[in-house]
């Protein structure tokens, strides 16, 4: 059965270092980017992003970015948009 997982990953700066926290499962496509939006002004970078899941062949595809803002690691800040 395949299931789509909908993360929301912040970030914060601890000194020089952009340190993870940790992420939240949403329910959907739309609460993950509106969950995203309300940490852009209190955190260092925020993504939303969907992942989908095949538990019958135990692989998971990459991740889908919905939304991203502010300083993120460099695989997650891309160049598209």
């Amino acid at each position: 059965m395949r299931a789509t997982h909908f993360i929301v990953q912040s970030f914060h700066r601890q000194g020089k270092k952009l340190v993870a926290d940790q992420p939240k499962k949403m329910t959907g496509q739309q609460e993950a980017i509106d969950g995203a939006k309300r940490l852009v002004d209190r955190k260092a970078g925020v993504v939303a992003y969907a992942i989908e899941y095949d538990d019958a062949a135990d692989q998971t595809e990459d991740p889908r970015v919905l939304f991203r803002a502010g300083q993120l690691p460099r695989e997650l800040a891309g160049d598209e948009e």
